[in-house]
């Protein structure tokens, strides 16, 4: 900066800092559940479950169809009404 301070130093923001070996960072097992989630979320797996989670907030009295008529009423609707989508 103009006053011989670094960045770090005038606002300390901005400043990048590399952890030190006392923090602990996340589990193997933390860092699974973080990949499997947002590979889940990429293709798509996690549709029933935000389905399932819709219903009962936004229509309690209706049923919750089962898993294999959700993914075949789903796939019947892609094939009727294609969107963009890479295959």
């Amino acid at each position: 900066m103009a006053d011989g301070r670094s960045r770090s130093e005038s606002s300390g923001r901005g400043a990048l800092s590399m952890p030190s070996a006392t923090q602990a960072g996340p589990s193997p097992a933390r860092a699974w559940q973080a990949v499997r989630w947002f590979m889940r979320g990429v293709t798509g797996a996690d549709a029933y479950e935000r389905y399932c989670a819709h219903l009962r907030a936004a229509h309690p009295t209706q049923p919750v169809p089962d898993e294999r008529t959700f993914w075949k009423e789903k796939w019947a609707d892609q094939e009727r009404n294609p969107r963009a989508r890479c295959c």
